[in-house]
């Protein structure tokens, strides 16, 4: 489980806004979406809400998608979808595979739903601080060479995760109906707001939601003062057999998580093809 930071991660005012490339991007005219989500604590369900999500929006679109595990020591993407890669995140920053976007694909495994995914090292000091400008890269080069890239941010506003949001078009922070994640919550907002996420790219997700909780969604979002923009309610059966027979949710049979996930997922490709619509190329 990660520390809480006591502090936000500034990204450099100095830093490349997204749609200048470096010279090492792949200088696609259409960038690909990027989605990041940041849980408020650890626990709080953000890894199986970003695997999920991902998953759905390959199955809902077919195109190219990639899942990467930016978490701090080692992740749980991969264990998830019952995969074990040869290779994780790290080796990309440490081969400068960012530099080739043809080498790049040579560090992604693929899961038999189509979803490639970039998975976490094995060690629990990396992605550190000294490794946010090659995880920047990674990700720029990811938005060139996929349509939809998503992240697993972990639940700490480290440099690497203020890297990956300050380059998101969507940023899903993830929130049980509980006190310490709703005060977590508060804070993140105003660190995302550091990091450049601000307006309709920042979204709020209630998860593990049920209707015997303690606090209402009503008395949450007085709390707050913001809206909830989605609610995923609570299922942990469904989820344990998802993630023991390593498929996402949508995998077995129909139920009320999947249709929640589905929504969720189904309103961020709504979002890249409206945004497609109204781009041109340059910085969007």
């Amino acid at each position: 489980m990660q520390r809480v930071v006591g502090h936000a991660a500034r990204v450099p005012p100095d830093f490349p806004q997204r749609g200048v490339f470096s010279p090492w991007h792949t200088g696609c005219v259409t960038p690909g979406m990027i989605v990041s989500f940041l849980g408020t604590k650890g626990g709080t369900g953000t890894t199986t809400l970003a695997v999920n999500g991902a998953a759905d929006i390959r199955r809902i679109t077919r195109r190219s998608s990639v899942i990467v595990d930016l978490k701090t020591g080692p992740g749980d993407v991969a264990l998830f979808l019952g995969l074990r890669p040869r290779h994780s995140v790290l080796h990309v920053i440490d081969h400068a595979a960012w530099r080739d976007p043809g080498r790049l694909s040579n560090y992604v495994c693929e899961h038999n739903c189509g979803l490639h995914v970039l998975a976490a090292g094995e060690g629990f000091d990396r992605p550190g601080p000294g490794d946010a400008d090659a995880v920047d890269q990674t990700l720029r080069c990811l938005d060139g060479l996929y349509d939809f890239v998503i992240v697993d941010a972990g639940t700490a506003m480290t440099p690497c995760a203020a890297r990956a949001l300050h380059l998101s078009d969507v940023v899903m922070l993830v929130a049980n109906p509980d006190v310490p994640c709703l005060r977590n919550l508060q804070r993140l907002i105003y660190a995302a707001k550091l990091a450049g996420v601000v307006g309709e790219r920042l979204k709020i997700v209630l998860n593990r939601a049920s209707e015997f909780g303690v606090l209402s969604t009503g008395q949450i979002e007085r709390v707050l003062g913001l809206g909830l923009d989605y609610i995923v309610n609570s299922d942990y059966r469904t989820v344990a057999s998802a993630v023991n027979s390593g498929v996402p949710v949508s995998a077995l049979r129909s139920s009320e998580l999947d249709g929640q996930l589905d929504i969720i997922a189904r309103a961020l490709v709504g979002r890249r093809e409206g945004a497609l619509q109204t781009t041109t190329y340059g910085v969007r």
